[in-house]
């Protein structure tokens, strides 16, 4: 039931945000869509969205809430999954046989537990801050044929040359502002996924030593092993946006400047 119901999040995940749509914006014209929008906002020099940037920022928004959310239930149902097989491996532990029929199912936990919670993270930081996360499309695709997307750029390099941290435009300041709360929440995430695996590295190597087999003590070090990687990792992670978050107008810079 669990794995059904998994996989049937997972299929959801790739499907429904795409069948979304706000003022005829969806998935398919978002990138042009925010360059036109952005370029509009710029030439405006009001600090209000003109209607179409904020149709696009509006979709992008539910985008994200929505693979947030199928993000959530998807580690939810994940978890849970983990947990029973964990006290079915148990209970099996003298079972060749039925360990091995548990071995698909824990291959999909494997798989499965990492992606949802990277999507969480990265579709929560999305929904925040939804205007800095579609900055990227300022550079991908056929951007760099749109010559007023390449002035509009242009200026606001030359702006923030001029006034490093202070006299930006509204549009820039929003900008600014934020790629700010959108480098803030994933150094928030990020850290918060660390110190929960340096937790799980913590209470595994408190326990390893009372596993009876050579085995099972084997598979927990491996655990161990990369519980403290992935939580160092992440919290290099969390290190660089707090730095990112606290400079934006730097970071924002080096990313007009093709950096991210």
């Amino acid at each position: 039931m669990l794995t059904a119901t998994s996989g049937a999040l997972l299929a959801a995940f790739f499907v429904v945000p795409g069948t979304l749509a706000h003022d005829g914006v969806d998935s398919g014209n978002v990138a042009a869509s925010f360059r036109r929008g952005l370029v509009a906002y710029w030439d405006s020099g009001s600090p209000d969205f003109p209607r179409q940037l904020d149709s696009t920022v509006e979709f992008w928004f539910r985008f994200h809430l929505v693979k947030a959310s199928l993000s959530a239930l998807l580690l939810a149902a994940v978890v849970v999954l983990g947990v029973l097989l964990g006290r079915l491996a148990r209970q099996r532990a003298e079972e060749r046989p039925g360990r091995l029929l548990l071995v698909p199912a824990g291959a999909l936990v494997a798989l499965l537990g990492p992606f949802a919670l990277v999507a969480l993270v990265a579709n929560v930081q999305g929904a925040v801050a939804p205007f800095a996360s579609l900055l990227p499309m300022l550079t991908g695709g056929d951007a760099h044929s749109d010559g007023e997307l390449a002035r509009t750029l242009a200026q606001m390099r030359q702006q923030i040359a001029d006034h490093p941290t202070e006299g930006h435009s509204p549009a820039l300041t929003a900008m600014t502002g934020d790629f700010a709360l959108y480098h803030a929440v994933l150094a928030a995430m990020a850290a918060t996924v660390g110190l929960a695996l340096a937790g799980v590295a913590a209470v595994l190597w408190r326990r390893h030593r009372a596993v009876p087999d050579a085995r099972s003590r084997r598979a927990t070090k491996a655990g161990i092993a990369a519980s403290a990687l992935c939580a160092v990792l992440t919290l290099v992670i969390a290190v660089a946006n707090t730095t990112s978050a606290a400079h934006s107008s730097q970071a924002l810079a080096a990313f007009l400047d093709g950096g991210w």
